[in-house]
């Protein structure tokens, strides 16, 4: 087995480099798995707003008070530069002026010119404000106008305003299986990026590695029959990409809190057809011998280009129809296929889950056949362009 140990020994080296790859998935699926736990109760945000008072007036304070039960009073210089500075560095919010003239305005039944205000535009400072500021001031002359007092008006408008509904932020789930949430589902769809870039840049390497020249005509002038040592490339090939997938495995179980089941089950044979698959393409790339800034290239193209094209970073739904057409020529888009169904974020068809999981096979099998025909081009013979020159016997 001395191909597998050098195998081994050459993997050890370009392992770290790769692993950045799985650490980062694991530290943003262990994130993402605690903010998804966490309870989706909504709460209204606290704006910091500064309040410069021209009429001081009973009714002004009234609503000053007001805004300051919702909100955060911040004290600010009653300075246009000083404003502007705040609002930039963000020390406030929102800039209210209320005019002098308020109360006179408001008892009369006016509405036009009661505030002044600095805001920055689009912000969401900026609509809440004014979308509260109206309410207000629409709930206070509603009040009057039914012969109500100005002060009756203004406490029974901080009363109805005062008023807030219980809301829970809800995601619908289709998931007919306990075991496999949308939540869970999306740590396997994100998934093929890590395998197709720690495989490709791993087993690639590897294989680039022991099918150099020097090594191959050595090998070949030896006594290891030619069956042994491509045995010992897949053996070692095969056994990196199981303990990645693995390794994927059990932290997927980790996140979950609980060993699979039902389901969930039908998610990890598809991640593992899949990386059977990237397994075959980085053979068959290592094939053509690239040099390690193309193979870096190739990595990038590969698993950026497919988790892209192929519903991993964007959803299926999101994808203009000739890209996803386009997709279907890419093994990766079965995979989330599959993965879609298996969560029921499409309908849910077993009939359909396996036929996602024989086209990846059939993308395998492509891939070791023409894998299979580059090596017998390029390995056929040790000496084939090797010069053979004559000297005259004297």
């Amino acid at each position: 087995m001395q191909v597998f140990k050098a195998m081994l020994k050459v993997m050890k080296k370009r392992l770290p480099s790769a692993m950045i790859y799985v650490v980062v998935f694991i530290v943003v699926s262990v994130i993402v798995s605690s903010a998804a736990t966490k309870d989706n109760s909504f709460e209204a945000s606290r704006l910091r707003i500064c309040i410069f008072d021209e009429d001081n007036t009973q009714e002004s304070h009234a609503l000053a008070e007001f805004i300051g039960k919702r909100n955060d009073i911040v004290e600010i210089e009653n300075d246009r530069d000083a404003i502007i500075d705040a609002l930039y560095y963000q020390w406030a919010n929102y800039a209210l002026i209320i005019n002098k003239g308020y109360a006179e305005k408001i008892a009369a039944g006016d509405t036009s010119d009661l505030f002044g205000s600095y805001c920055l535009d689009e912000r969401f400072s900026t609509v809440y404000m004014g979308q509260l500021l109206n309410e207000y001031v629409a709930s206070v002359k509603a009040y009057t106008t039914m012969g109500r007092t100005v002060t009756e008006a203004v406490s029974c408008t901080e009363e109805v305003l005062a008023q807030n509904a219980e809301v829970s932020m809800l995601r619908a789930d289709n998931g007919g299986d306990s075991h496999f949430s949308v939540d869970f589902a999306a740590y396997f769809q994100y998934m093929p990026y890590i395998l197709i870039s720690v495989i490709i840049s791993v087993v690639s390497m590897v294989l680039v590695i022991m099918n150099r020249k020097d090594v191959r005509y050595r090998t070949n002038c030896s006594s290891m029959r030619n069956s042994s040592y491509t045995f010992q490339l897949f053996l070692g090939s095969f056994l990196f990409v199981f303990v990645i997938w693995l390794l994927l495995i059990i932290v997927g179980a980790v996140l979950n809190e609980e060993m699979y089941t039902g389901r969930a089950w039908l998610a990890v044979l598809n991640s593992f057809i899949l990386s059977m698959v990237i397994a075959a393409l980085a053979v068959l790339i290592s094939s053509f011998e690239p040099k390690d800034n193309i193979l870096s290239l190739i990595t990038q193209v590969a698993g950026l280009g497919m988790s892209f094209f192929c519903g991993v970073f964007i959803p299926l739904e999101v994808l203009s129809g000739k890209v996803a057409a386009a997709a279907r020529f890419l093994p990766v888009y079965w995979y989330i296929r599959a993965n879609n169904m298996i969560a029921e974020t499409e309908a849910y068809s077993f009939r359909g889950v396996m036929q996602c999981y024989m086209i990846q096979i059939a993308f395998a099998a492509a891939l070791v056949l023409i894998t299979l025909l580059v090596r017998r081009v390029r390995y056929s013979g040790a000496a084939i362009s090797t010069t053979v020159r004559k000297s005259a016997v004297r």
